[in-house]
């Protein structure tokens, strides 16, 4: 293997010089409601929709999700936790900066139980599912989801992978692994020591 000290050199005798950015991991993330429950996606049925958007029901009639607990999907900052008017259709929107990039959009939501700037754990309640969007537009209340990288344009929606396993696109059914016993203290809070009070 090559030291670093070797590679620059070389690097810099050939008029190149390589700047070493460190890879930052995706963040572990779980689907965003409680542990157990099963919920089914889809990107098709909304002509909202650009890419991997995920449009989660699983209420069997219109109104049967609304007021359901949506939680964290990773740990993070609230960026965002607004109602966007009639700038676009998400309604009441929260947006969670996992750092390195990675952000997850959770819109539509009846409410919201969390304010810009707070940190959240993974699985915290966030807010609840609902029906809000942009005046005159009536959507029945589902979760719309989204995870964009390496920075929040549109453009860079990728897919989503729930505990550790591509979403099945276009349509699948999936149980929320966002338990309390799947929680890595060390992928919350970074590594260290851990003193009980």
């Amino acid at each position: 293997m090559v030291g670093r000290a070797a590679l620059t050199l070389a690097l810099a005798a050939g008029g190149l010089l390589a700047v070493a950015t460190p890879a930052h991991a995706a963040p572990a993330f779980q689907m965003p409601f409680p542990c157990g429950q099963s919920w089914t996606g889809d990107s098709n049925d909304s002509s909202a929709h650009v890419s991997w958007e995920i449009d989660f029901n699983r209420g069997s009639t219109a109104t049967a999700d609304l007021g359901d607990t949506v939680v964290a999907a990773a740990a993070g900052t609230v960026e965002v936790a607004a109602n966007q008017g009639s700038v676009n259709g998400y309604g009441n929107l929260i947006v969670l900066n996992h750092g390195g990039g990675y952000y997850t959009y959770y819109a539509h939501l009846d409410h919201m139980a969390v304010s810009s700037g707070q940190s959240v754990l993974r699985g915290q309640a966030i807010g609840a599912v609902g029906n809000t969007s942009k005046p005159g537009n009536n959507i029945s209340p589902h979760l719309h989801y989204e995870v964009r990288f390496p920075d929040r344009s549109q453009s860079h929606i990728i897919k989503s992978v729930f505990n550790g396993a591509t979403f099945p696109y276009t349509r699948g059914t999936v149980t929320s692994q966002n338990c309390a016993s799947s929680y890595d203290p060390a992928g919350v809070c970074g590594s260290g020591s851990f003193r009980s009070p």
